[in-house]
């Protein structure tokens, strides 16, 4: 048995619970593949459901995002998940990385990462251009942050916004490929965060 994993998403969605997402969708069948494949478990983070205020700093006004960092530094793979709006990620995963600035800081004066042998990823969905933006964009943030970063570190979905049913979404995804691309970043997600449990990177000295 390979060794368990935990995993997180940070979903970047602004659509109500209520109402199907493309992207809380795709997140479920990466999760699915981490943890029938991998062995990793994962708990996503609808962001819209938290109180995170505007900032850079990680701790303002008693809000909820000093909870989702513990959450981050508990886990050994974080993805940021979001839809594209307008070739750019959605305000709530431009939030996140406005808020780890203060980490980003630290990162900078001392040399060391909260985020140091932990595997970052992407899930991506809409029906507009943007998409190798966006990963270009989150995969330079999170390398400039300590994360690090497999082979094929996203998994994207680009169709119409249609009033899909879940089922019928994930009909989609099988028929375009986008299971086989889950299957492949689950696997490299997964071995390269096992490879730096057992030989993690080093850390600048005290």
């Amino acid at each position: 048995m390979t060794q368990p994993l935990r995993a997180i998403f940070l979903l970047g969605t602004l659509k109500k619970k209520q109402v199907l997402s493309h992207t809380l969708t795709l997140c479920e069948v990466v999760a699915e593949i981490l943890k029938s494949q991998e062995n990793v478990e994962s708990e996503i983070i609808r962001l819209r459901d938290y109180n995170i205020q505007p900032g850079t700093k990680t701790e303002i006004d008693n809000d909820d995002w000093p909870k989702i960092v513990d959450k981050m530094t508990a886990s050994d793979i974080v993805i940021f998940a979001t839809p594209i709006w307008w070739g750019i990620q959605s305000s709530l995963i431009q939030r996140v990385i406005e808020r780890l600035d203060e980490l980003n800081d630290e990162l900078l004066e001392t040399g060391k990462s909260e985020f140091a042998n932990k595997v970052g990823g992407i899930v991506i969905t809409g029906d507009e251009d943007g998409a190798e933006h966006i990963i270009g964009n989150i995969l330079n943030f999170m390398s400039w942050n300590g994360f690090s970063i497999p082979p094929a570190p996203s998994v994207t979905f680009l169709g119409d916004a249609s009033e899909d049913t879940k089922e019928s979404l994930k009909k989609k995804f099988k028929k375009r490929g986008v299971y086989d691309a889950a299957k492949t970043f689950a696997r490299n997600e997964a071995y390269l965060a096992r490879l730096l449990k057992e030989n993690p990177f080093p850390q600048a000295e005290d």
